[in-house]
């Protein structure tokens, strides 16, 4: 049997233990000791809540977006697309930045 200084099987040990792989020895122990039966459970909780999960079809546009980008494509529309992230890119940040500056300057020396 694997088990800590603690006299507790590992925690590898438990899992397989909690799959229905585990040995006599384990199954021993966790018959007398609540914190191993107990984490146990929460192992055979969690398998079958995971077992449980259905799987959700993905919609066709995030599909289609997913394999554009993979894909190293354009989206369709990329006029839209530019403008609903251009502030995501720093160098466009940059530019209109400056352009402010500019613009501030030219408007400042107009009424001195």
């Amino acid at each position: 049997m694997n088990s800590t200084m603690t006299n507790h099987p590992t925690e590898e040990a438990l899992v397989e233990c909690a799959l229905n792989v585990g040995d006599g020895k384990i199954l021993a122990h966790i018959e007398q000791c609540s914190q191993c039966s107990d984490y146990i459970e929460e192992v055979r909780t969690v398998s079958r809540d995971i077992a449980a999960i259905d799987d959700e079809p993905v919609p066709e546009r995030l599909a289609s977006k997913i394999l554009a980008i993979a894909h190293c494509k354009r989206p369709e529309n990329f006029v839209m697309t530019f403008l609903q992230t251009w502030y995501n890119n720093p160098f466009l940040i940059g530019l209109a930045t400056v352009g402010a500056i500019l613009l501030l300057y030219a408007v400042l020396s107009l009424h001195m």
